[in-house]
Parts: C-alpha cells; structure tokens; sequence
C-alpha cells in the first residue's frame, strides 16, 4: 500500500492525520492496520459482485453478509448503518482491521453532502473509544454508485476535516484507492486541501507572534495599559488579569458570536411542545438565552457548521428524545456536535428528556439519564423547565 499525501489536521494538542493512499483494501498491510474498515452497499445486498471489494474479501475467506447476520449494533433504521462484530484473532491478523462498518442507507443519492454527511454519523458514533479511532475506507459511492471522484473526493475531505478540527476523536482516516487512475484524479484535489491547512496553521502561528507582547511596567511607567482584546467565548475573562500572557488578537471587524445559556435539540415533530417549554423556562428566568429555533440557518454545506459554532458556545445542550428524534439526521448532527464538544473539553453538557418512548433508542443517547416525561406529558415537560434555569 503506498502512501501518496497525508493531512495533518490541528485540533488543539491533537494532530489526527488523513492519508491518501493507493493500494487494496481486502490486503492492508501490517503497518497500515486499521481498527474499522468501512464499506458501502445497498440495502441488505451484499453480492460479491466484480471489481468490489465483497469479492475481493469474499476471494480472502471474509464473508460480508456473514458479518452483517452477527452484527455488534444495528442502527440500520436509524443510520442506514451497522458495526460487525469484532473478526475472529486468525482474520485480524489477515486482514489488518478488527470491525466492518458497513453504510447502506435507506435511500439512494448521488449528491456527495448527502451520502457523505450519512457517513461521517456513521463514523461519528463508532469513533468515542480507543479501539475505534483509526479507520480506512474507499472514496466511497465512486464504484457502483458511479459518483465521479472529482465529486466525492471535497465532499469527504471537507466533512473529515471539520469533525477532526471539533474534536472527533480518531487518529487517522485513510482514504485507499485502488486504481493509478483514481490516484491521478485525486492528488490534484486533495494537495489543495493540504496546502490549504498548511497555511492557515502558519497565518494563526504568524497572527499570534505579531500580537505586540506588553512592555514591562519598570521600563516604561508612563504608558497606559492597552485596551485588551478577547477572542469569541472569553466574556467571561474580561475581568481576569492578563499579564501572564498576551491577550488573543480577533480579527478585523470580526464580531463575537452569541453565548447561549441552552441548546435545545430536538424533532421538528415536537416544535410546538418546545415553544412552550421554552416559554415555561423564561417565565422563570427570563435573562436565559436560549437557542432553539433554526429557521434563520442557511441550507447546505454551511448548516452544520453554524450549528456547530452555536453548540461550542453554549453551556449546555438539552436533548428532546423520541423515535422521531433518533431518525433525524439534523438531531443526529447536533447530538454529535455536542458529543465531540463534551469529549474535548471534558465537561458534561448533553441533557436529555424523554418526551416519547423510543423502543430503539440508540446506545449514544440512552447512555445519559434523563428526565421522563412520557408519554408527551406536556405538563410534566413543563415543570420540568425549572431544571434549565
């Protein structure tokens, strides 16, 4: 397997890479091993069919559909995914992986964000412990599903780099093709990428070694103390002393962005419920900022983004559980941002109620206790509202 380019990606003291790499999937070598190999199919068919990777592992002695009748967690219905259980010790030391993530969505798309935005929730919720964090994959939806590379390649970059810069925590994403041509349509688009990383790490060092240091009190008494300037997110600083380091310089013109008190994430389904807990809550303490409403986020590629950022600025994050919740790719989103969030700065922020009994509860948010108000007891999610204040 060769290695044609890497990515380093910084995620404060973290340097998790994403490799690009030419070589065969159903033969990783030793040094290249993997904790999860990826793979896509269509719904519950998993045929060997020629030029896959099935067939190649079929050719090996590893059986996907064998894999798939003896699965660790089924989120089909949740995800259009599931995680095998773990190979045998004799086919990790043949194979180099330990776990089969298998993505095979309910519905076909050849949009990139879409299939690539249903991956990374895939990944995402398999990728919190240490014996999931290092993953290789196929620029997937290329083969069979005839996505051109060209296509699919930016969609996956981009999305593997905003989940590592917020704290996913993996190690290493290796993207493997398989064909010379395949690496020739891709170096040119993921060298970009990297050069593009690599500068804006040297702009942020550069920006942070031209703030001018303060000048030491003793040599100049009769300078006045400069106005300090404080990066979005440090209200709370302002009246800290900051002559153990130099302030943070923002950038010109840049606006703070809003701190929320509350993130409420839940199902459309449930609006009308929110609204009144909401109200619930500012009856109590009407000074909460509260972010619930997102009809004024753009649609697209920069959605997850601005939820992100008002998640990362948030106290906490309050989840409304239902089986309408769990089959949300919106609430599968913002449930995660909060996750990497908790992850990174090892405070715990996710909340959760249970308006409405969901059979299928995925481990990932069963796992946090919460406060029930089954079965859409309105009333009882409103007394509940003087728990957030």
């Amino acid at each position: 397997m060769q290695l044609l380019s890497q990515i380093t990606v910084t995620a404060g003291e973290r340097k998790p890479v994403i490799q690009l790499l030419l070589g065969d999937l159903s033969a990783i070598p030793k040094e290249h091993a993997v904790d999860i190999l990826v793979v896509s199919a269509f719904p519950n068919d998993y045929t060997p069919l020629e030029g896959s990777l099935f067939l190649a592992l079929q050719k090996k002695g590893l059986f996907v559909r064998a894999l798939a009748a003896n699965k660790e967690m089924d989120l089909v219905a949740q995800l259009g995914c599931w995680l095998s259980a773990p190979l045998s010790a004799e086919q990790k030391s043949k194979f180099h992986f330990k776990k089969i993530l298998c993505f095979e969505p309910h519905y076909h798309s050849t949009e990139p964000q879409t299939i690539v935005g249903n991956i990374f929730r895939c990944i995402n919720t398999f990728a919190f412990d240490e014996d999931n964090d290092e993953i290789a994959m196929p620029v997937l939806a290329t083969g069979y599903q005839k996505v051109p590379i060209q296509k699919m390649l930016p969609a996956l970059l981009e999305n593997a780099v905003f989940w590592l810069q917020n704290g996913l925590p993996l190690k290493c994403i290796k993207l493997v093709l398989y064909r010379q041509e395949q690496a020739d349509a891709a170096l040119p688009i993921f060298e970009p990428v990297k050069q593009r990383l690599v500068k804006t790490v040297q702009e942020e060092i550069k920006n942070i070694s031209d703030i001018p240091r303060r000048p030491p009190a003793v040599s100049y008494p009769e300078v006045a103390e400069p106005e300090t300037v404080y990066a979005p997110g440090n209200a709370e600083r302002h009246n800290e002393s900051t002559r153990a380091a130099p302030p943070v310089a923002l950038q010109p013109h840049t606006a703070p962005l809003p701190t929320y008190d509350l993130f409420i994430s839940y199902s459309h389904k449930q609006t009308e419920a929110v609204q009144e807990f909401v109200k619930a809550i500012r009856e109590k303490k009407d000074a909460l900022n509260i972010f619930y409403d997102r009809s004024s986020i753009p649609a697209g590629g920069l959605w997850i983004r601005k939820i992100s950022e008002a998640i990362q600025n948030s106290k906490s994050v309050l989840c409304i559980l239902t089986p309408e919740y769990s089959k949300s790719d919106v609430c599968w989103d913002e449930f995660q941002c909060a996750k990497v969030m908790e992850l990174r700065t090892k405070k715990s922020i996710i909340k959760t109620i249970s308006f409405i009994k969901d059979e299928d509860m995925p481990p990932m948010f069963a796992i946090y206790s919460y406060i029930d108000c089954t079965e859409a007891d309105l009333q009882k999610l409103i007394s509940s509202a003087g728990e957030f204040c």
